[in-house]
Order: structure tokens, then C-alpha cells, then sequence
């Protein structure tokens, strides 16, 4: 049985997984909603390149989700994925859940602490799946590195160190990334969230306090922040995004053990492994172009959530801290 599926915001990012999404024999796009027409035309100009029937396209995604989901609709919708601007992820996949259809739902899941918590509760009171789409959380590579420090596989973990960095502030300058309310916060928030989940999910304890500091560098929301902090088993992370740099993105996170360096990308392509005396191993994967696979099998209950809202939740914990500590001038925070 096809899965039927609805898209909320129809940016580049949607548009590219709905060019591969169209072709597909196991899914059905049924509706885009999207306040801009120009973006809806560009749906719709897709499907016309691709000779596939067009989706529904709606201006309004409240009433995209009230047709769609309708009791008595002849077939209902089984699943929603969200791109929307950051500011309207919680409202809208709350509303989906609340609708009873599972959630795919694009980075970072929310803005606060508070949203994450709402996000679960309405979770947990539906019996629906949500994962959100962080390439990291997806990965195999992340996911093998977080047992492989919990399982002390290359001794004890001293320290990490984790970079992001891109031409960011320019390229996305008059973009909603760089209107606060909407975005939720600049380059740390927007590309660095991969950073700060993959560390998340691999540090293998609870972040304890940090101190960070941020520059916007004349943009209206920051360019730059670094972060120092200390995890609750003692570890102590640096975290750096710069976003005013080389046209560029790439990342880079080293954890310091007592008996190897592992260094991981923020998306899970690949993992390198430096030990003493040997040749330094590199492990490499296509990065998450499997979304949907990983998100049916999810649904079926084949495969246990890899990227689920508590998740969103440890990370939305530390974005809170780290805005605290810069909002302070980097008093240390505690990341509760």
C-alpha cells in the first residue's frame, strides 16, 4: 500500500527530496502547502518536468491538514514531513500528531526546550512516530561511534572538539535564516544544529554547563560562537561554527581517547580512526538520501526511531544554555 504523503513548505530542501519523492512507486504526494506562490508553482512545474500528477497545492497548511485528515475522508493521510521556517516546526508537527499521521520533520526539530516538551507529550498521546531529519541522527557511522564510546572501544574519552563552518552569512544574507524570530538564531543555530546533535548523540553523557560567546559580525543574528563546556561523567567539549568563511561547508568533530583520535563529520559521511603505530582507517557512506526508507521502516516498526524527539530535546537543552551563556557574555551555564 502506497504511503500517502502531505509536505509542509516547499523551499529548495523540500523541492529536492520531492523530485525523488514523485518518482517513487511505494509513496503518493498528495498535497504541498506553502505561503509563497512562486514555491507552489515551482511544485508544480516539477511535476510537469517529471510527468506525475500534481499534488494538491495549498496556500494554507491548517487547511491542507483539516482536508486531508477530515473524518470520513475517503483516504486519509498517513504521514506529513515538515520544512518549514524554524519558528513553526513545533506548531505545525503537534497539529500533525494531533491529527493522528506520523511526522518526518526537518532540523533543528524546535527553538526551545519547552516546544521539544510539547512535541513529545503530543507524541505520546497520539501513538504516531516522529524522527526528525538530521542526516547525523540517520547515520549508521554516528550511531556506531555513540556505542563505540559507550562500550569503551578506544579507551576513555578525554575531550571533544567539534568545527562547523560555511559561507553562511552571506549566502543567506535577507534570508528568514537571518530574522531571529523566525529562525531561532543564526549560523550556530542553522547549520551548526548538525554539530551540536552528532555531538550530542555521541558524547555518551549529559551536557552539565557551558560557556559560549557569539558575534554576529554586522549580520543581524550571530556569524560566529564558540562554546566550552563540561559533560556530567567530567569530559570537557569545544564547540565552533563560523559562518562567515570560504564558500564551503564542512565540519569536523575529534574525540580524544586514551588509546585512539576519532574524527567524524557532523553529517555521518565518514569517520576516520588514528591509532598509535597504524595506518589511519576512514570509513565513508552516502549521506542520508535514504530519508524515506529510514522513516517507512521506522513507521512499520521494523527499525527502532534513530532520530527520535527526545533527541531534539537533549539538543534543544544545550542551544537554550548556550544562548543564556552568550546573552550572560559567557558566565557558565547550567544545562538543565
Amino acid at each position: 500500500m502506497k504511503l500517502r504523503l502531505a509536505v509542509i513548505g516547499s523551499g529548495i530542501k523540500a523541492r529536492q527530496y520531492i523530485e525523488t519523492w514523485i518518482q517513487r512507486q511505494d509513496l503518493e504526494i498528495v498535497a504541498v502547502a506553502d505561503l509563497s506562490e512562486g514555491a507552489l508553482q515551482a511544485v508544480k512545474d516539477l511535476a510537469e518536468i517529471q510527468r506525475k500528477p500534481c499534488p494538491s497545492l495549498y496556500g494554507d497548511w491548517v487547511a491542507m491538514l483539516e482536508d486531508l485528515t477530515a473524518e470520513g475522508v475517503a483516504s486519509p493521510l498517513d504521514a506529513v514531513y515538515i520544512s518549514s521556517p524554524h519558528a513553526f516546526h513545533a506548531e505545525q508537527a503537534v497539529s500533525a500528531l494531533k491529527a493522528k499521521v506520523d511526522v518526518l520533520l526537518e532540523k533543528p526539530m524546535v527553538m526551545t526546550v519547552d516546544e521539544a516538551r510539547q512535541i513529545i507529550t503530543a507524541r505520546e498521546a497520539s501513538g504516531k512516530e516522529l524522527v526528525v531529519a538530521y542526516q547525523g541522527g540517520l547515520s549508521p557511522l554516528v550511531h556506531q561511534l555513540a556505542r563505540d564510546v559507550a562500550q569503551k572501544t578506544y579507551g576513555e574519552l578525554v575531550s571533544i572538539n567539534g568545527t562547523i563552518w560555511e559561507e553562511w552569512a552571506t549566502k543567506y544574507r535577507n534570508h528568514w535564516k537571518q530574522v531571529s524570530k523566525i529562525s531561532g538564531g543564526g549560523f550556530m543555530f542553522d547549520t551548526g544544529a548538525h554539530l551540536m546533535n552528532t555531538v550530542s548523540m555521541i558524547c555518551g553523557a549529559e551536557f552539565k554547563t557551558i560557556s559560549a560567546l557569539m558575534d554576529h559580525r554586522d549580520y543581524p543574528v550571530d556569524a560566529v560562537t564558540a562554546a566550552v563546556g563540561r559533560l556530567d561523567n567530567g569530559t570537557l567539549f569545544t564547540l565552533h561554527a563560523s559562518g562567515e568563511t570560504i564558500p564551503v561547508c564542512q565540519s569536523r568533530i575529534e574525540l580524544f581517547f586514551s588509546e585512539a583520535i576519532v574524527r567524524i563529520c557532523a553529517w555521518g559521511r565518514w569517520v576516520e580512526i588514528e591509532r598509535p603505530g597504524k595506518a589511519i582507517e576512514r570509513k565513508e557512506q552516502e549521506s542520508a538520501n535514504n530519508l524515506m526508507d529510514i522513516f517507512n521502516r521506522v513507521r512499520a516498526g521494523e527499525l527502532e526511531n534513530p532520530s527520535p524527539a527526545e533527541q531534539g530535546l537533549k539538543m534543544a537543552t544545550l542551544w537554550d544554555a548556550i544562548k543564556a551563556s552568550a546573552a550572560a557574555g559567557g558566565a557558565p551555564v547550567n544545562c538543565d
